[in-house]
């Protein structure tokens, strides 16, 4: 049958990999007294190499774990500076039970923003609507880029959803998908911009209030509730179905995690709301891909040329260096350098073109090649073909397939530190859901397998049971949901 060839096909080209990597492992003391001078002994050994700068062993992820609980202690203290912010979000671990209305929903993490309507029932989104806006990239990065324009596109496309200006104040959740600090639930202070976003006059501002002006301004009688990130939403969303969701993760054009904390573990909030019940729980929003940068003090031990190419070229220079390393908007451009590596050293030949230009091998041609699992691999060979206009033999397509999955595996074994290590610091790693929500969870072949067996890596022979499950559009009924969570 055709699936058993296909099972077949995957056996034998998954053993001709397996067949690489294993000559791979020839020592150097062998290959020097080899003698090794012909193209097909410098291949090997080129691959060897590329592998070496992905590789994250386990007692790697244990130094990262043990600098991450440090920064998250400083962070949720707020006494001295942190790479991970440790962000209260105002939303709180609450019973959702009995919740009914209608309730609008904002949702701004890229150049593609969304406006939804929910309506819920016993707790339940029983009607959904939504309409899409992609954002000018005039109010993204633009020369003249300014907090008016971008605020004022949010504005009217809302009111081109909402059709009637006359509606009085709905709940409104508002998923700003940005670092910010808050000191309420309907405020939020930006920190940075992330993603390519450079807009001025918006660091240091209150994004509600930018918000809030703007429609005001265009007679829409409507107001933020409730102010969070994708992250924060996610977690929420999933939390409305299962009451053991602890965490909610982004992994896909960025990465960060949320989750639940003891309000009398966070001393910095505390301090500024000093009659908070202690024995309740909020949502921390982390900011987990800013961890350990600038300084790298453990990723010194696991970046590469590489990575610090892609950082150069980025315009966040030496911040968000987790996110470059995990998230799919920066995989394939990773890949993309250590192939030109490949080629310099005659593994990989013809790949003119694209291949030489910033970006030119996206994130999905990096999940297509890892996904094929033909005899001859024939999907790569496609993709070459058309996109690059290259006909490549086995062995270049091999390379393309490692290549693609050690850079994945890489990004999975270090998403998998930082979430296990969360879930443990929670105390729940016992009986653990974790809302994920992104292309690079849901698109990239394997990647649930490669968090899990990281997982066992981490966790050793202590027992646990993190479910890792893929809790769609977090970020739009996310902010829906927090609205009436908190309403």
């Amino acid at each position: 049958t055709r699936s058993t060839q296909q099972l077949r096909s995957h056996a034998h080209s998954m053993h001709r990999i397996k067949q690489i990597v294993s000559h791979l492992q020839v020592g150097d003391d062998e290959r020097s007294r080899r003698n090794a001078t012909s193209a097909s002994a410098r291949v090997p050994l080129a691959l060897r190499e590329i592998r070496a700068k992905f590789h994250l062993p386990t007692y790697k992820m244990k130094i990262i774990q043990k600098e991450l609980y440090s920064e998250m202690e400083k962070g949720l203290a707020g006494k001295e500076w942190s790479s991970v912010l440790m962000l209260p979000s105002y939303v709180l671990r609450r019973d959702v039970e009995g919740k009914s209305g209608e309730y609008f929903a904002l949702d701004l993490g890229g150049t593609n923003f969304r406006v939804l309507k929910l309506v819920l029932k016993d707790s339940k989104v029983v009607d959904a609507q939504q309409a899409k806006f992609r954002i000018p990239l005039e109010h993204v990065n633009g020369k003249n880029a300014c907090a008016d324009g971008l605020f004022g596109f949010i504005a009217d496309s809302v009111k081109t959803f909402i059709k009637d200006s006359s509606v009085s104040f709905p709940p409104l959740g508002f998923t700003f998908s940005f670092p910010m600090t808050k000191n309420s639930l309907n405020s939020g202070i930006l920190v940075r911009w992330t993603k390519a976003f450079i807009t001025k006059n918006t660091v240091g501002k209150d994004v509600c209030k930018l918000l809030n002006d703007k429609l005001s301004d265009r007679g829409i009688n409507m107001g933020v509730t409730a102010v969070i990130n994708d992250t924060v939403g996610t977690l929420v969303t999933e939390f409305f179905k299962d009451d053991r969701a602890m965490l909610g993760v982004i992994i896909g054009t960025g990465f960060n995690v949320a989750y639940w904390e003891k309000i009398g573990n966070i001393p910095k909030y505390l301090k500024q709301c000093p009659n908070a019940n202690p024995s309740h729980t909020m949502c921390i929003n982390m900011e987990v891909g800013n961890f350990d940068s600038p300084h790298m003090k453990v990723l010194k031990y696991i970046s590469n040329e590489y990575d610090a190419q892609v950082d150069n070229k980025s315009p966040n220079k030496k911040l968000g260096l987790v996110e470059k390393m995990v998230s799919g908007l920066y995989m394939g451009e990773i890949a993309r350098l250590a192939l030109k590596d490949l080629k310099a050293a005659g593994v990989i030949s013809g790949l003119n073109g694209k291949l030489e230009k910033k970006n030119g091998f996206p994130a999905w041609h990096l999940s297509a090649c890892i996904g094929d699992d033909t005899l001859s691999l024939n999907k790569i060979s496609k993709i070459l073909k058309k996109e690059y206009g290259v006909t490549s033999t086995l062995e270049e397509r091999q390379a393309f397939a490692m290549v693609c999955k050690w850079v994945a595996l890489r990004s999975a074994r270090l998403a998998a530190t930082i979430i296990g290590s969360v879930v443990q610091h929670t105390g729940y790693e016992w009986d653990c859901t974790v809302a994920i929500d992104g292309s690079v969870f849901e698109k990239t072949p394997g990647y649930p397998q490669l968090l899990q067996e990281a997982f066992k890596d981490l966790f050793g022979d202590q027992p646990f049971n993190i479910r890792c499950v893929l809790t769609k559009d977090g970020s739009g009924k996310g902010a829906g949901l927090s609205a009436a969570l908190m309403s």
